[in-house]
């Protein structure tokens, strides 16, 4: 699909290719063409990824002269693969990634204006984090544990100041009268298309959240939240259903309804 996509990242990219996560599609990747690149190459380096140790990543990018930001990514087994299709990017995605484990892949589609970053830390094999096109964040860190885990970030999805995905409580949990290992294993998290994580969430653990969805800041978030509803609190419960957000303060675009399947509106922006 991707030059570089190892077949257990792959496997994992394909469940995430769905219409209520992102409008991007198998077929997009096969038809993109690509530079490869390898970290400590000078052309990495002039488009802003510097690779600071271990085995050689694969840089793949749809615009070889066009700057992505500033990228730190640190690696210790092989197979990793860092794909950004920058051809209308702005240069401002800026993140710290640290990968130790193999056949992994970071996906980053084409986000345009919108700044991607501070902390990236996958810790297992074969796993994936997939952003997607037009998703915004000002300070997203993400955490993930587990062979094959993946965090994704569908289209169009809004990230506050302070937010963290981490797909498990990172240690074990022992019973002391039994010594049994208790607690969650680690899932795959998935933010459905225009979603909206307000400052200082935490999702843990969280499965998915659903489609036009918006989590209060400072909220705890665990499990599954369904599409169109606001939750807060810890942990986060649903406070209203049939909601969602817009970017423009005075009400959602037309494009922002359309992507949550739902018509048009009298008094919307720019609608006449």
């Amino acid at each position: 699909m991707i030059p570089g996509l190892s077949v257990g990242a792959e496997a994992a990219l394909r469940t995430i290719l769905s219409p209520d996560v992102t409008c991007v599609t198998e077929q997009k990747y096969v038809d993109l063409d690509y530079v490869l690149l390898n970290g400590s190459e000078p052309e990495s380096q002039a488009l802003g990824v510097q690779h600071v140790g271990g085995p050689e990543p694969v840089l793949a990018v749809t615009d070889p002269a066009r700057p992505v930001g500033a990228i730190r990514i640190e690696t210790h087994r092989p197979g990793v693969l860092l794909f950004i299709d920058n051809r209308a990017w702005r240069g401002n995605l800026h993140a710290g990634i640290r990968v130790l484990g193999a056949d992994c892949a970071l996906i980053f589609n084409d986000i345009g204006d919108g700044f991607a970053g501070r902390d990236i830390f996958m810790r297992s094999d074969r796993q994936l984090v997939f952003w997607g096109e037009g998703a915004t964040a000002v300070s997203c860190n993400i955490e993930i544990e587990g062979d094959s885990a993946a965090a994704a970030i569908g289209d169009d999805a809004l990230i506050s100041n302070g937010v963290w995905l981490r797909n498990h409580g990172m240690h074990a949990l022992h019973d002391l009268a039994t010594g049994a290992a208790i607690g969650c294993a680690p899932v795959t998290t998935v933010l459905e298309r225009h979603v909206w994580l307000g400052q200082d969430a935490l999702l843990l653990g969280c499965e998915r959240v659903g489609m036009g969805s918006v989590v209060g800041a400072r909220s705890l978030v665990k499990g599954r939240i369904p599409p169109r509803v606001a939750v807060g609190g810890t942990p986060a419960k649903v406070l209203r259903e049939g909601v969602s957000w817009g970017r423009d303060l005075h009400g959602m675009t037309a494009a922002e309804r359309q992507g949550l399947g739902l018509g048009s509106v009298a008094g919307e922006p720019g609608r006449h």
